[in-house]
């Protein structure tokens, strides 16, 4: 399984790409963007998007990826999936003829370029091969981790946004994980912000990482804010673990 590093970091600033992480060409987790490092050719390869959440950072790059779609008259389609509540608020507030065309429509209603596919954190779904799994973390809105089970056998946990939780990690213990990405998006002096905001910090992702019953070979760190950069990356290193990371865009995962 080879996972491109799109974007993953917690703020957009020049340099830095908002959360993306792109599976073997054709699974996106999170699609913070997607135009601004694709060709039009590697866009219409994308047939899935796992959301992990609402928030802006997190879907901005699908409303136009659905736009070039259109526009270039591509026959081809998308399926977003999340949880039914996420995909509530996607629909609710984004895909509603106002803020943007509701592309579940378009060009027309039998042969739309946007399709919606709620998974229920109980049941693991098929994805063209590829076993996915979801359950909910902590966050200010409705949120979910991802495990993504390789058509290799192999398994990768995605966090998405989330604070000190449990669920997920229960989850996790079942699986013989490979690696992991989880964020950490604030300095260790901003932890009352970090847990207020639903995010997590180095003190906080030691301790969520002992809830692990065994750590996985690699653990890759998203969503760092860049103004704080250089205090995360010496509180990271700090924590003194040889298996971490602190991802760049453009980086390639293969596990």
């Amino acid at each position: 399984m080879r996972i491109r590093v799109l974007g993953s970091s917690g703020s957009e600033v020049p340099g830095h790409n908002l959360p993306a992480f792109l599976i073997d060409d054709e699974i996106l987790m999170d699609a913070g963007t997607i135009g601004l490092s694709l060709t039009n050719d590697q866009q219409w390869k994308i047939n899935y998007i796992l959301i992990s959440h609402s928030h802006l950072d997190h879907i901005k790059g699908i409303p136009f990826l659905l736009d070039n779609i259109v526009i270039r008259n591509k026959k081809h389609d998308i399926t977003v999936m999340s949880g039914k509540d996420v995909l509530s608020d996607l629909k609710k507030n984004v895909m509603n003829d106002r803020i943007w065309p509701d592309f579940t429509k378009i060009p027309n209603k039998k042969n739309p370029v946007l399709k919606f596919k709620a998974i229920n954190p109980n049941r693991s779904v098929n994805i063209n091969g590829y076993k996915v799994l979801c359950e909910k973390v902590t966050h200010s809105v409705p949120a979910y981790g991802y495990i993504v089970v390789g058509k290799n056998g192999k398994a990768v946990a995605y966090t998405g946004d989330t604070g000190p939780t449990d669920l997920f990690w229960k989850k996790v213990n079942g699986i013989d994980l490979c690696c992991l990405i989880i964020e950490v998006s604030f300095p260790n002096r901003q932890s009352k912000l970090a847990i207020a905001s639903g995010h997590l910090t180095a003190s906080l992702l030691k301790k969520e990482l002992k809830k692990l019953e065994t750590l996985p070979s690699k653990v890759y760190i998203t969503h760092a804010k860049p103004q704080f950069m250089k205090d995360i990356k010496k509180e990271v290193k700090e924590l003194g673990m040889n298996n971490i990371e602190i991802l760049q865009d453009n980086k390639i995962i293969t596990v």
